[in-house]
């Protein structure tokens, strides 16, 4: 399920803006910020990347045709201008006056090549580029076969002069517009990435488009990165210098904001919330679309048990989410949520979310009746389910995992935790190591399907964690159907089916990010799933 992480932000994972000041007691400088990141950087190629940490890093040294601002509305970025033909099935767009970091410009041929190496890369990034397969004439067949880029002749993606190139649809995407902030819209040259390979990315040579360079470059501990004089709104950029450096614990990133190390945190511990509360510090991502969640991987040989829907129905009953809020105790920065699309992303009429609860497509808290299911499935008190729940160290996630350890023993499971570093965590849940987990996704496109419902098809799962015809079957009507309102309606179908017939997934809460910032940090920008630009920060 690598691919199951490509918009992923786990729910209370973040980064965190270290102090400006030098720890010899040096000057202050305006011009270089300090960011911590939750995890290890996987890859800085933009097809590839498929975690937060990375994400973040990229965004700041690429640009492609548009991006998304706080509220999730579409923002053009490298787009000069773009029409799209009466049938809604080609788009054409124009691209601005722009520069790689070593000069040369920014082409046609660089999203052409781009788009096309991303939807063939292969496995390893099946989720980042299945809409653009499924969507753009001869990608799927390309993807298939296996093509190199320069066979790709039938690939609906060509240039048509060094600032123009188009996008030939199958059909009309009602969306598509959207889908190209995504990372294998991304231009890149074809001297530099490789097909089907990322090493090239951890390089400090590579030439970028963004308004950020490489220095230098250790995935496992830290990126430096500096201001790009060749990016096309340079005169904008008013940081000379950012050091990501690599940092996971939530205590110490609270720690350091107490003690003035710390200027921008938003990966603090939960006394971060508390102590905090009605002062500026505090600062709030709002709308924040961003799910936490239980995966079972219903497929699973370790553990059979979970193959049946009994247990798997047993489980999303037993699971008191008012219970786990009150615990967690972050205000109404913590709220239940009942499936797998969070607030914030628009159904057919009104929130989608809000659509599907109002109709009742959940699954109600009911221990009398999981305990039957139990039952059912042959456990009581005298004989007990044993599961294995995987899940990594920081507070919030273990604070989860033994409130559903407790939760869970109410219905004769005895759930295990296995708590492992956050370096193997998604390597391990990927490749299919796990009975349970658990899951958060943040959403880079404001679309139920390309955000959450999209990504759980076969075609995006290298290692199957379920398999259910139904789904898929409506998941591919609702890639074809053009009318809005029957797209909705399918979509809302598909997670009634994986969430409430089936429970393949236990959905838990959504949050909006707690985070502490110096009030004297200004110009940050953001999208609703909490990915930041820094290159209009100044510091007062």
């Amino acid at each position: 399920m690598k691919k199951l992480k490509k918009l992923m932000l786990s729910l209370f994972m973040g980064i965190s803006v270290l102090s400006l000041s030098a720890c010899g007691g040096g000057e202050e400088s305006s011009n270089e910020l300090k960011v911590a990141l939750g995890g290890q950087i996987t890859s800085l190629d933009p097809a590839r990347a498929d975690d937060t940490y990375s994400m973040i890093v990229i965004q700041n040294m690429y640009r492609t045709l548009f991006k998304l601002d706080k509220d999730g509305n579409l923002v053009k970025d490298l787009c000069e201008d773009y029409k799209v033909s009466e049938d809604g099935k080609t788009y054409t767009f124009t691209i601005k006056d722009a520069k790689w970091s070593d000069g040369k410009a920014v082409k046609a041929d660089d999203f052409v090549y781009g788009i096309k190496r991303g939807l063939t890369y292969g496995a390893d990034n099946a989720y980042n580029a299945q809409d653009g397969r499924k969507y753009i004439v001869g990608a799927q067949k390309a993807f298939d076969k296996d093509m190199k880029v320069k066979d790709m002749k039938d690939v609906g993606v060509k240039k048509v002069d060094d600032k123009t190139f188009t996008v030939e649809l199958i059909q009309p995407v009602l969306y598509f517009d959207k889908l190209m902030t995504q990372g294998i819209y991304t231009p890149l040259r074809s001297d530099i990435a490789k097909e089907k390979d990322s090493e090239w990315s951890l390089s400090a040579d590579v030439p970028v488009n963004g308004p950020f360079k490489a220095e230098s470059v250790n995935p496992a501990d830290a990126v430096d990165l500096v201001k790009n004089a060749d990016y096309y709104e340079a005169d904008k950029t008013t940081l000379e210098k950012l050091h990501f450096k690599v940092m996971e614990d939530s205590v110490s990133q609270y720690q350091g904001y107490e003690a003035g190390e710390i200027d921008f945190a938003t990966y603090v511990a939960n006394e971060g919330y508390t102590n905090y509360k009605g002062k500026d510090d505090l600062y709030r991502v709002d709308p924040y679309v961003s799910n936490y969640f239980i995966d079972i991987n219903s497929l699973s040989t370790e553990n059979k048990a979970l193959q049946d829907v009994n247990v798997r129905k047993a489980m999303a009953m037993a699971v008191d989410r008012d219970g786990i809020v009150k615990v967690l105790d972050t205000g109404d920065y913590v709220t239940p949520l009942f499936g797998l699309v969070p607030h914030g992303i628009q159904g057919e009429k009104e929130d989608f979310r809000k659509e599907a609860d109002d109709a009742g497509n959940y699954i109600k808290y009911d221990v009398k009746a999981a305990q039957a299911l139990m039952k059912k499935a042959g456990y009581s008190d005298s004989k007990k389910l044993t599961i294995k729940y995987k899940t990594t160290g920081q507070q919030v996630n273990m604070d989860i995992a033994q409130i559903l350890q407790e939760q869970f023993k109410k219905i004769y499971i005895d759930l295990k935790i296995d708590q492992v570093e956050q370096g193997v965590f998604y390597t391990q849940v990927d490749g299919g190591q796990f009975e349970t987990s658990r899951y958060g996704l943040s959403a880079t496109t404001l679309d139920p399907a390309a955000a959450y419902l999209g990504m759980w098809q076969k075609e995006s799962q290298p290692v199957l964690v379920f398999d259910d015809a139904e789904y898929e079957d409506l998941m591919a009507k609702a890639a074809l159907e053009t009318d809005a309102a029957k797209r909705m309606q399918l979509l809302h179908d598909a997670e009634n089916r994986m969430i409430v017939e089936q429970a393949y997934f236990i959905p838990l809460v959504t949050n909006t990010q707690v985070m502490l910032k110096k009030p004297g940090v200004k110009g940050l920008e953001r999208t609703p799933a909490a990915m930041f630009y820094f290159e209009h920060v100044t510091i007062e």
